[in-house]
């Protein structure tokens, strides 16, 4: 009967398949960064997201028709159209709309990166509940999806106002190969447009900043990265301690 059972045991291993946690975004880096030669403006903006009233959460969506954008609260269905609520949404000049990887001077799966810029009333923290990248051939039809897989993350600092500070998002290697792959069968990265879906909540009321996600070419981008407040406060008082045993000094002579 024991015999049974481990054959049994043996035969239900082999029957099984192993199943690994599917991680299409990766988080590069948990700092917080700043890009170099980037400015509010100068980047390729797809989706700009802020909550509405007392809410502390906020979603939304931008996804490509083949005819135009299309906003929402998330996408759905077989071509990933935005659907619900665009609220959250914010569409002034350059906050929100589809772009083609041309636009931001990226050709191949290993340049593409998504930059999340949340700026918050005193850098205070924000969790990223769900960041999902659609790539859409110039029809609308969905070529790829990939998607940060963990179900929240929390980011304990942000930027006091919308700029180039923030995260950093990019493919794993097997999501640069199906990338590339979209790239040479849809005529190069311009044929390639790129929608955006995420949602964020704060402690507080998340109107109180915008967040925005917009890509760029990861290998020709400088990324600087950004102190802690805690560690700036220690540097300056390292330099002002500094100062004042100089001025000891000059009075001694």
């Amino acid at each position: 009967m024991k015999k049974l059972l481990h054959t049994l045991a043996a035969v239900g291993l082999v029957a099984t398949p192993f199943v690994s946690a599917r991680a299409d975004l990766m988080l590069v880096t948990p700092d917080l960064i700043t890009l170099g030669g980037t400015g509010l403006g100068a980047v390729n903006t797809v989706l700009t997201i802020q909550g509405q009233g007392s809410a502390t959460t906020e979603a939304g969506c931008v996804s490509f028709s083949g005819s135009g954008d299309v906003l929402g609260t998330a996408p759905t269905g077989a071509n990933s159209a935005c659907q619900g609520s665009a609220g959250d949404v914010k569409t002034g000049a350059s906050q929100t709309q589809t772009r083609t990887l041309a636009e931001a001077g990226i050709t191949s799966g290993s340049d593409f990166a998504v930059f999340f810029n949340a700026a918050e009333p005193g850098g205070n923290s924000i969790t990223l509940n769900s960041l999902v990248v659609t790539f859409y051939s110039a029809t609308g039809t969905v070529l790829h999806t990939a998607t940060f897989n963990e179900t929240s993350h929390d980011f304990l600092q942000t930027a006091t106002g919308t700029g180039n500070t923030g995260y950093l998002f990019a493919l794993t290697s097997g999501e640069q190969t199906a990338l590339n792959t979209a790239i040479a069968a849809n005529g190069g990265p311009t044929g390639v447009h790129v929608g955006i879906s995420a949602s964020a909540g704060t402690p507080l009321a998340a109107q109180a900043g915008n967040e925005t996600f917009f890509i760029f070419n990861r290998q020709t981008t400088p990324v600087v990265a950004t102190p802690e407040p805690t560690t700036t406060v220690m540097l300056a008082t390292g330099l002002f301690g500094l100062v004042g045993v100089v001025r000891r000094r000059r009075n001694r002579q």
